[in-house]
């Protein structure tokens, strides 16, 4: 994967196919700490403890079609973060969820791009109508700190029957989620 972004998409992915009803997804610069901290928590099916043991396996998938697909994404992740000088925490239950927190060091050299947030969001969040999400964006640094957030439950409950897949819920969330990227400060040149 060439960014951050398409990481979070695949976690994104794992948890919706975990029939999560919520997707939590935090993404905190801290310019002092030199750190980007992504963390994404779920309420879906969970993980027992031999599924958490080996999701950091590459070889090992819980997909039906073991023999043609194997599950590189965690594995990935985990690998990238801590090449990084970061860290990667996978925490699990089953019937409960799943918590991820990946940690890269800011400013390390070979610290992948963040990549387009405001496309991985959008498609998530579309392609995955039926789940709420929680985004919480957060960037600090130079004295200041900047804010902003976001979930699909407000807007669902102002649009009663109207489905967030309607063209103008598209762009209303578009244009919201690209105004909070920049109002943060999360674009990469």
């Amino acid at each position: 994967m060439q960014d951050i972004s398409l990481h979070l998409l695949d976690i994104i992915e794992n948890s919706a196919r975990a029939k999560a009803k919520n997707i939590y997804l935090d993404v905190i610069i801290d310019e002092e700490s030199d750190k980007i901290e992504f963390l994404v928590k779920d309420d879906g099916t969970g993980m027992d403890a031999e599924t958490l043991k080996n999701a950091q396996n590459p070889f090992y998938t819980s997909k039906a079609e073991r023999v043609k697909k194997v599950g590189l994404g965690i594995p990935l992740f985990a690998q990238n973060a801590e090449l990084c000088e970061g860290s990667f925490q996978l925490e699990s239950e089953l019937g409960k969820g799943t918590n991820l927190i990946a940690t890269f060091k800011h400013s390390h050299i070979d610290r992948m791009p963040i990549g387009n947030l405001k496309d991985t969001l959008i498609s998530a969040i579309i392609g995955h109508a039926e789940v709420d999400f929680w985004v919480q964006l957060t960037h600090s640094g130079a004295g200041k700190s900047l804010e902003w957030s976001f979930n699909t439950a407000e807007i669902k409950a102002e649009l009663g029957d109207i489905p967030l897949t309607y063209p103008d819920v598209i762009q209303y969330i578009d244009e919201n989620i690209n105004d909070g990227i920049k109002k943060t400060e999360m674009e990469e040149n």
